[in-house]
């Protein structure tokens, strides 16, 4: 019994065959096959033209595959040569900046009693319209007033003996003065206060427009996230060769806020005017950076 030589990926194969004539004897060419599936298909397709069985050829093909992907096979070896995973480094990066405020809120409470709802509702009515004329005519079309909330609630106190008992209404009238000078709101506060207002609840300080600040803060905070990374990296004794991503946390503008509260009936017109200090509205942002670093 006669034996042939099959060779993939530099290996021989013996098969046993029957004996057949000397041309048919003569061994394949011992040199490598390639180990992609179009090549092991042409030689298989070689094998069934130079007489050899299906079963031979396909057996050759199965044994080839199997030896191309031991350790040290063709294929392995393709799969070991694919590059390593880059090392990378993340970092967050933040910022602020401050800038002068170039819009002020106001807002103020007219509060209305009475033992009947609908006179608790009439004489809200008639304080609030007082009080939005003094405002114009102190301001102009300086500023904007809107009414910011309403209410009506029963008010109840408590008696010995007899526990909660109704003690009439409570109209409450929120309107918020908004202004482009941020330095009239002292005016507003004597104003509503000279005209009937209940209470003074809060002046607080913004921007008309926050983008180009944060675009600015956002800047800052992308390279702090860099220099941070690249700190990381140098005490690695590695260097940054690129950034791979830049995310935006996000963070909103801090709007500076005055809590003033008082009664109408404590300014006088004696009262000195009130002047208020805004101060700076803070805008923040944060991102998170990856770079890639090596060697």
């Amino acid at each position: 019994m006669g034996f042939s030589r099959l060779g993939f990926c530099g290996v021989r194969l013996r098969l046993d065959r029957a004996p057949r004539s000397a041309g048919a004897r003569r061994a394949l060419s011992p040199g490598a096959l390639c180990c992609t599936l179009p090549c092991m298909r042409e030689s298989s397709a070689r094998l069934r033209r130079r007489g050899r069985g299906g079963l031979a050829a396909a057996l050759g093909v199965v044994l080839g595959l199997a030896v191309a992907f031991l350790p040290g096979g063709c294929l392995a070896e393709s799969a070991d040569s694919k590059a390593v995973a880059a090392t990378l480094i993340r970092a967050s990066g933040q910022a602020e900046v401050v800038v002068p405020p170039d819009r002020a809120w106001v807002d103020v409470a007219v509060v209305s009693r009475d033992a009947e709802a609908s006179a608790a509702v009439a004489a809200n009515a008639a304080e609030s319209k007082r009080v939005s004329e003094a405002l114009g005519q102190a301001l102009g079309l300086a500023a904007r007033v809107t009414t910011s909330g309403y209410s009506l609630a029963p008010n109840y106190r408590y008696v010995q003996g007899q526990g909660q008992i109704l003690d009439g209404f409570i109209v409450r009238n929120r309107l918020r003065v908004s202004l482009e000078d941020v330095s009239a709101a002292g005016q507003v506060i004597d104003a509503a206060s000279k005209a009937g207002a209940s209470e003074i609840q809060q002046v607080s300080y913004g921007l008309a427009d926050e983008g180009p600040v944060h675009e600015r803060a956002l800047a800052e905070a992308t390279r702090n996230g860099v220099a941070r990374a690249g700190v990381m990296a140098g005490a690695l004794e590695l260097t940054v060769r690129r950034v791979v991503s830049v995310e935006d946390s996000g963070a909103a503008p801090a709007p500076v806020v005055r809590e003033v509260r008082m009664l109408a009936k404590s300014a006088g017109d004696s009262a000195a005017p009130t002047s208020l200090e805004p101060g700076g509205v803070h805008v923040r942002a944060s991102v998170t950076v990856a770079v890639e670093v090596g060697p």
